[in-house]
């Protein structure tokens, strides 16, 4: 409560943040250079992760993915509630491609459902995971909202929301920026989908951990919610110079660098 309570005092900077947005991009800047620089992130071709959910020490969710970022490509592989296994070949930028569904290709408007679904996958799973490196995208927008202290630590807190972009432009973000380190070491966020005015109160808070080098860049392997027992992890996480083409033509591809 201590914490939500010093957080609150910093909303009332927000009707006045306009002359901050230098600010925030110097700082968002500042994270990128600290993460491995803009060169790195350019470098990076083929981004291969998992994405699990743990609650309760439950796996609850376990999703492949394959991204060539240069041409579009995209494998995704997950088990839905019910049990059936899905695998998505498609483009992320026209989002065309062919869906397997328990062993059976999708047709009609099965398919058009299933390829949805999968990019679906494919921005919310790599948000969870790419965020920091996002913030300069287009339509992003950025606000210095001041520095604050949590745990003995000092951030620099961020502001981020969006034009109307994206699957869920309502979504508001809080980014906590290490004042030493330079990375972001938690957010909040709060979807649209919540009825109310946007506030950092009202914010799901998230601690990032487990900051590493892959393939020169820095990116955290895990999320932990603050105050409940869930777990966000990427226990597969590499990026690779070159993968066989099958794997974004085939079903029958294996996936690389891990289970």
């Amino acid at each position: 409560m201590r914490r939500i309570a010093l957080l609150c005092g910093l909303l009332v900077l927000l009707p006045a943040l306009g002359a901050a947005d230098e600010r925030a991009v110097a700082l968002v800047e500042e994270m990128m250079q600290a993460m491995g620089g803009a060169e790195a992130w350019e470098r990076m071709r083929f981004l291969r992760f998992d994405w699990v959910v743990e609650r309760d020490g439950q796996t609850v969710a376990h999703v492949r993915h394959l991204w060539d970022r240069y041409d579009g490509r995209y494998r995704v592989e997950w088990t839905t509630r019910e049990g059936k296994k899905v695998v998505a070949l498609f483009n992320v930028n026209t989002r065309a491609g062919r869906v397997r569904v328990d062993g059976e290709e999708a047709q009609g408007e099965e398919l058009k459902k299933q390829l949805e679904q999968a990019y679906g996958r494919f921005i919310n799973d790599s948000y969870w995971l790419l965020m920091p490196w996002k913030l300069k995208d287009p339509a992003v927008k950025l606000e210095y909202v001041g520095e604050t202290e949590l745990e003995g630590r000092s951030y620099d807190l961020l502001h981020v929301s969006f034009a109307q972009v994206g699957l869920t432009p309502g979504d508001h973000y809080w980014a906590f920026l290490n004042r030493q380190t330079r990375l972001m070491e938690r957010w909040a966020y709060f979807l649209q989908s919540y009825e109310g005015a946007p506030a950092l109160e009202k914010a799901t808070p998230w601690e990032w951990r487990g900051w590493a080098d892959v393939g020169g860049l820095r990116l955290a392997r895990e999320r932990l919610r603050i105050g409940q027992n869930a777990r966000i992890h990427f226990p597969v996480l590499v990026v690779l110079d070159s993968v066989d083409a099958s794997v974004f033509d085939s079903f029958e591809a294996e996936l690389p660098g891990g289970e």
